[in-house]
């Protein structure tokens, strides 16, 4: 709309026989048309941004002219005076020249339309960057929840359904009591493993302000599954603050380590400092090859970047600190939210 409107308004001054000049509050030369450029010898480059008086008015009138250009661009109404007055105008190679000057109104509605088309080019920037910002959430979210199901569909077929099968192929091979004693075994690690799936995927004891105990569930059940040792670290001042978070956070991060990281070790940690809680993920395993997190997110995949961009979203912070075959830090900062302050004073 901006350009249109720019070049509607040049073909309008270009096609007027008379010059025309556009000048501001300050009287500074913003547009001249084609019969100005001809007039006063000055092309558009060399006049805009100039003082007007000080581009025709010879020199000995230069205070003259300008304190009747000023009345007029005001005349005390604040809407400006459009009656025509005399003048000597001063060309660019020095002749000079008798000029009738009028102060059109909308010489200082130039400046208003510039102001009103910057406000609307801001504006549909925001909501455009909004827009964006909208479509990036919904697709983190729509892919968090197929990650859900993906985890949930993994622990009953890859842990409880196997020991079922198993509890239930002993039973028909073995019918009598050894049979039985394995089915039996089989059947309470099955229990213990759903206990521990239903405790990662949403822990009850964070409710009753036991992070430690949330955060461990999450972290040996992936351990599990990468096949690394770990350690669970949470300093009492942050617990019972910001634990969804944290345990959202956490989750995704260990997930990321179980599946891609290869790794023999995994620390967690959180801690509390001042109004914010830090949490920790680290691994000593193959690493993030450079530029593959802009990649993954671009993409479309959640991980450690949407992790970062999520905490970030939240007035929060993070970053990724990789070397190839040495391990991944993962350091997130969660604000403490007023409902969180209110709760720990």
């Amino acid at each position: 709309m901006s350009e249109e409107s720019e070049r509607l308004k040049a073909a309008i001054l270009d096609g007027a026989l008379d010059p025309v000049v556009a000048i501001d509050e300050r009287g500074r030369v913003l547009q001249l048309n084609v019969a100005a450029e001809r007039a006063f010898g000055y092309t558009s480059e060399e006049a805009i941004g100039t003082e007007l008086i000080d581009l025709i008015a010879p020199l000995d009138l230069r205070e003259q002219y300008r304190r009747e250009i000023g009345s007029r661009l005001t005349d005390g109404s604040g809407r400006g005076s459009d009656r025509p007055f005399e003048l000597v105008a001063k060309r660019k190679d020095g002749t000079t020249l008798p000029l009738e000057m009028a102060i059109a109104r909308y010489i200082r509605d130039v400046t208003d339309l510039r102001r009103t088309e910057e406000r609307a080019l801001k504006q549909s920037r925001a909501i455009a960057d909004l827009a964006q910002a909208r479509g990036e959430l919904v697709s983190q979210l729509m892919l968090a929840e197929e990650r859900t199901r993906q985890r949930i569909a993994e622990v009953l077929h890859d842990d409880a359904l196997q020991s079922l099968l198993a509890a239930r192929q002993d039973l028909i091979e073995s019918p009598g009591p050894e049979g039985a004693a394995r089915a039996q075994r089989a059947l309470e690690g099955t229990i213990e493993q759903i206990r521990e799936a239903v405790a990662a995927l949403h822990p009850v004891t964070h409710q009753q302000g036991d992070l430690q105990a949330a955060l461990s569930a999450i972290v040996r059940q992936h351990a599990t599954r990468g096949g690394f040792r770990y350690t669970v670290r949470v300093e009492p001042e942050a617990s019972g603050v910001e634990d969804e978070l944290v345990l959202s956070a956490a989750r995704e991060l260990v997930t990321n380590v179980a599946k891609h990281a290869d790794a023999s070790r995994c620390s967690v940690s959180v801690e509390r400092e001042g109004d914010r809680i830090s949490l920790e993920v680290a691994d000593d395993g193959r690493g993030i090859p450079p530029g593959r997190q802009e990649k993954a997110l671009r993409e479309g995949h959640i991980g450690l970047a949407s992790t970062v961009q999520r905490m970030k979203a939240i007035g929060g912070d993070g970053e990724v600190v990789s070397t190839v075959g040495h391990g991944t830090v993962v350091r997130a900062s969660i604000p403490i939210g007023q409902q969180a302050t209110a709760r720990r004073a």
